[in-house]
């Protein structure tokens, strides 16, 4: 069966491309000798043809094994979040991260590739392996999320290799934002998913008065921890919401300064959430670049993340940060994994996100 198409389903607009951050390097991987560039990020801009009527852009931030395609249309051939944007009159930029996509990888860092079984199992069809409690909930990816259908292998295709150092990864990350930001020049909104989401809070945190908002779709956590199911627990994210340092008030040189806490999981299918730990009159180090800036984390019912994400948001809200949290099953949309984005009622959750925007940035239209 081949997969279904839709005449012109991205809405018209007018596009550039362009490339910020990068650094050059003397190349000693060949004998051609001379210097190379690596660390660069390719920025597509997408403009309304309509004109804007939005004041502050998007900035769309992919996850790990994805690219700036994931934002565009979805693999079955639907309209994406890019589009759905677009039509609300946003400028809409999307990103491939350093050495992803049409950012060119740089040939010293190590790479992974997910397998299809990986990918079956934690983002289009997890209810077979049913690795988390809430995966048998999974309804809304489009055919059947396995190996030979072909709406899958269209997906699977667009699959790329990830750097494997988390910290390489999110230093270029931030760099790249950190420079795109300031070539717009005026307040963005940032949209971020899981791997990229270290990445936008590192970027507001470097330069808030540039970013409006943060909208964090599953974003990678939970703090402190890696409960990945696939992984098991593990030490992560040492910074708390990154792997690489945040500014914190009272200052902090080391993760180690961190006094943490375990708060037992309340109820089932729910992780353990780590805090800082407050008691015997121990300051609480606040993320005093974030605490202006509004903040939404929004999760789906059968997604691995409905397990963790909300100790993500007790670690915000903790640090002084103004975050606001989605279940989407709360809301009555029900049955999303991890790539909601590119699921069956992937324009109701990008209503939820625009009404969100709407409600905390009420005079954003021109």
């Amino acid at each position: 069966m081949p997969v279904a198409t839709h005449d012109n389903v991205e809405t018209p607009c007018h596009r550039q491309y362009f490339y910020v951050g990068g650094v050059y390097e003397e190349d000693k991987s060949t004998s051609f000798g001379g210097h190379i560039m690596r660390d660069q990020t390719y920025v597509e801009c997408l403009t309304p043809v309509g004109g804007l009527t939005r004041e502050y852009p998007l900035i769309f931030v992919h996850g790990g094994g994805q690219s700036g395609l994931n934002w565009l249309h979805t693999p079955d051939g639907r309209k994406g979040w890019a589009s759905f944007f677009l039509d609300r009159g946003y400028t809409v930029y999307l990103i491939d991260t350093a050495s992803r996509g049409r950012s060119a990888p740089a040939l010293e860092h190590k790479h992974i590739q997910y397998p299809t079984g990986f990918v079956e199992d934690q983002f289009t069809a997890p209810k077979h392996a049913a690795k988390w409690p809430q995966a048998k909930l999974h309804t809304q990816w489009p055919g059947t999320g396995q190996r030979g259908d072909p709406i899958f292998d269209q997906f699977y295709a667009s699959v790329l290799p990830s750097m494997c150092s988390l910290v390489m990864q999110q230093q270029a990350t931030k760099a790249g934002l950190v420079a795109l930001l300031e070539r717009i020049g005026c307040p963005s909104i940032l949209v971020t998913h899981s791997q990229g989401g270290p990445g936008g809070w590192l970027a507001a945190d470097a330069c808030p008065s540039l970013v409006k908002a943060i909208i964090a779709v599953e974003p990678n956590g939970p703090p402190f921890s890696g409960t990945h199911p696939s992984e098991g627990v593990r030490r992560a994210r040492m910074w708390g919401l990154a792997d690489i340092p945040l500014t914190f008030e009272p200052p902090i040189t080391d993760p180690s300064e961190f006094h943490l806490v375990t708060i037992p999981a309340t109820q089932e299918g729910r992780s353990p959430v780590i805090l800082q730990d407050d008691r015997a009159g121990r300051a609480v180090h606040k993320l005093k670049n974030l605490q202006d800036i509004p903040v939404l984390v929004e999760v789906g019912e059968a997604s691995y993340h409905a397990e963790y994400d909300h100790a993500t948001v007790a670690f915000l809200r903790q640090a002084g940060v103004a975050c606001d949290f989605v279940r989407l099953e709360e809301l009555g949309i029900k049955g999303n994994g991890h790539m909601q984005m590119l699921e069956l009622n992937n324009l109701a959750i990008a209503e939820v996100l625009q009404e969100w925007i709407e409600g905390k940035l009420p005079h954003s239209k021109t």
